[in-house]
């Protein structure tokens, strides 16, 4: 097995931290992660979500419609540029009946320090359920 290269310990750390910095509910804070020209999927056969500033304007009234979000990072892989993730993501609403869960594989194209390309896919038989409350541990 090969030792992963500098350039893929880096893009490991940037997404892991992205992906812990939606418990701060700050699409702004988010973005600065972000490539100014990032393309986001947020599912599949979702349209992409092109550029920083429709990014915050997609997620900013989510996020803030939240009163919790923790994004539950299982597996991290890495392959050069490439980041993939395996991840349940857990969004608990101010009002608990309009909690979310869950389980994705995120991929993620890292170019010179920012996500350049981010899809969301979810994973077949995994949780996806909406209305239960959360409680992070």
């Amino acid at each position: 097995m090969t030792e992963k290269s500098a350039l893929e310990v880096e893009n490991e750390r940037l997404v892991t931290q992205f992906c812990l910095d939606w418990a701060k509910r700050d699409a702004t804070m988010l973005a600065e992660y972000l490539a100014d020209d990032v393309v986001y999927q947020m599912f599949e056969g979702n349209p992409d979500i092109i550029g920083k500033e429709a990014f915050i304007n997609t997620l900013d009234a989510f996020l803030n419609s939240m009163k919790e979000v923790e994004w539950e990072i299982l597996r991290t892989y890495s392959v050069g540029e490439l980041v993939i993730n395996d991840r349940i993501d857990h969004f608990v609403g101010k009002d608990e009946s309009k909690s979310m869960h869950f389980a994705i594989a995120g991929w993620f194209l890292v170019r010179d320090g920012k996500i350049k390309i981010w899809r969301d896919y979810s994973l077949p038989g995994g949780i996806s359920e909406v209305g239960s409350g959360f409680t992070s541990g």
